[in-house]
């Protein structure tokens, strides 16, 4: 059996998704994949692989209570996912023999594009069990990326106490080919960003106006429109979180407007300007600059 998730962006509502504020998240082309076969062996075999087609992670793990052979980070989660899948669906694991899986990335592990949301997604199309429990039980988070895993475009995210209220809509900016995706050649924890943000900060009305930004940013038409709303959310969230917007950090020259996604400091950010944009990011030394219609998944 195989199984496919796509990777996520968050364009709007970061750190606020967590306490209740609607997100606009837009899923990848791409993605992760998951291929499970049953085995004549008592055990669980794991192999992760690249997007170089280069195995990064291998492990075994005994079939009853998931002990991996190799202790470490990975195994350990591994396990505990292994764990929650059996908890939520006891029939998954109850075979007389074994399971090999082979995940295999599309997508480099340090674009923050969702090596571990996708992970989720896949486990839990396997095991047939609830995803977002399996999110919490490991990772926690507010869950948008796993909704992102198998959307078929565009969403709007609002994380509740129980399910989260998912809403498919129609993003389709008029002025998509002015938008790029840059890489700021780093990794951001994103699990230890999430702990750390207090979210006794997010007021009702501040989880309001930036309800009120994402749905604005669903459907402007206009370029400077857009652009505008971008420096108005960097400057709410900046002051959320109490980090200064980047653009006004490192990059005061650039003529358009650039936006953070995800945990700030790390990862991909939005950039919206002209065809000179890849240009002017490569200068900067940022080689990694993708046009929307290259990696925005819209179901097509």
């Amino acid at each position: 059996m195989k199984f496919f998730a796509h990777g996520k962006l968050l364009l709007t509502a970061e750190y606020a998704v967590l306490g209740g504020a609607t997100a606009l998240a837009i899923p990848t082309k791409l993605g992760q994949w998951l291929e499970v076969n049953t085995i004549d062996a008592p055990k669980i075999t794991w192999k992760s692989i690249d997007e170089k087609g280069e195995v990064w992670y291998e492990n075994e793990f005994e079939p009853t209570f998931f002990i991996p052979k190799q202790k470490d980070d990975v195994g350990n989660r591994l396990q505990q996912l292994f764990l929650e899948i059996a908890t939520q669906n006891p029939n998954t694991f109850r075979s007389s023999r074994g399971f090999s899986f082979v995940s295999t990335l599309d997508f480099n592990r340090n674009w923050g594009l969702g090596s571990s949301s996708t992970l989720i997604s896949l486990l839990a199309q396997w095991g047939k069990v609830n995803p977002y429990p399996l999110q919490q039980s490991v990772f926690g988070g507010s869950g948008y990326d796993v909704a992102c895993a198998t959307a078929k475009g565009a969403i709007w995210y609002t994380r509740t106490p129980s399910e989260p209220t998912i809403t498919a809509i129609d993003f389709l900016p008029p002025f998509k080919e002015q938008l790029f995706f840059v890489h700021l050649n780093q990794k951001r924890d994103s699990q230890k960003a999430v702990a750390a943000f207090d979210q006794s900060k997010l007021s009702a009305s501040k989880k309001k106006e930036i309800s009120a930004l994402t749905e604005a940013f669903s459907t402007a038409d206009k370029v400077k429109d857009f652009q505008q709303l971008m420096q108005t959310h960097e400057s709410i969230i900046g002051k959320l979180i109490g980090t200064t917007p980047i653009q006004n950090r490192l990059f005061l020259d650039y003529e358009g407007a650039i936006k953070s996604l995800g945990a700030w400091g790390g990862d991909f950010i939005l950039a919206c300007g002209d065809h000179k944009t890849p240009h002017y990011f490569a200068q900067k030394g940022y080689a990694t600059c993708l046009a929307y219609s290259d990696i925005i998944y819209d179901g097509s």
